[in-house]
């Protein structure tokens, strides 16, 4: 997700529940954090840009329960559970294996959110609203099981619309553009035989500084690395920003 400062952050939750921004240098690396404590492990959180229409970015976080919830941190703030939120639904989301955001689908300049059914593979498209909440879903496609990882990764193409990566079992990763329209186009394969030791593939933002979206993957022994964007849909090749990342319980 994009900072206060349009450079790209993580979220990394800790087995202790510490919720931490873990901010873009602008450089191609990560620089200062900020942390917010007191979150359930059991929580899922999505980092979504700015749903309430304050210009500071929001996240949704998935309870035990099945609620979904939008909390609004102040700009360069990490949420805690104390954290001013909004309600998008008090059960039910735990129905979903993926929840992702893209950026803005849809082509009115709110970001949406992207959730896969975890018994049919069925997808579907949540649209951000003018009032801070989602609209009702809408189903892309049928049955996206073949994939192992579904990555709302923002604008790689440079067309302003909000895009998706997916790796399947056979870790190939492909790229569906938005089209502005709510739906996405034809994949487009983007890299073969790729990342099959990566736990957590993150559609950053920019972290380069030079305006392209970048990926950021952590491995299964804990190092970080960074796949710098082309703003064509592609990648350059990977560079080690951290180490020491095994112990995060999520990295988003």
């Amino acid at each position: 997700m994009a900072g206060s400062d349009g450079v790209g952050d993580l979220l990394t939750l800790s087995s202790s529940g510490a919720l931490t921004v873990q901010r873009g240098s602008g450089k191609g690396a990560l620089g200062g954090k900020v942390s917010g404590s007191g979150w359930p492990t059991s929580a899922k959180f999505v980092p979504y840009g700015d749903l309430s229409g304050d210009r500071c970015n929001d996240i949704l976080v998935r309870l035990s329960s099945g609620a979904l919830r939008a909390y609004r941190p102040a700009c360069g703030k990490a949420p805690t559970p104390a954290t001013p939120y909004t309600s998008l639904g008090t059960s039910g989301w735990n129905q979903y294996d993926v929840l992702t955001s893209p950026g803005d689908v849809s082509g009115d300049g709110r970001p949406d959110l992207l959730a896969r059914n975890a018994s049919t593979g069925a997808v579907y498209l949540y649209e951000g609203t003018s009032t801070g909440n989602l609209s009702a879903r809408v189903k892309l496609y049928g049955n996206w099981k073949t994939y192992k990882k579904v990555i709302g990764a923002g604008d790689l193409n440079g067309d302003g619309i909000g895009d998706l990566l997916v790796q399947d079992k056979s870790n190939n990763l492909y790229r569906y553009n938005g089209t502005g329209k709510g739906t996405f186009g034809a994949r487009a394969k983007v890299f073969s035989g790729w990342g099959a030791l990566y736990n957590a593939v993150v559609g950053v933002g920019d972290i380069a500084g030079d305006g392209k979206g970048d990926l950021v993957s952590r491995d299964t022994s804990g190092n970080v690395w960074r796949n710098s964007g082309d703003d064509k849909g592609s990648f350059g090749g990977r560079t080690k920003i951290a180490t020491g990342w095994r112990g995060y319980k999520s990295v988003v």
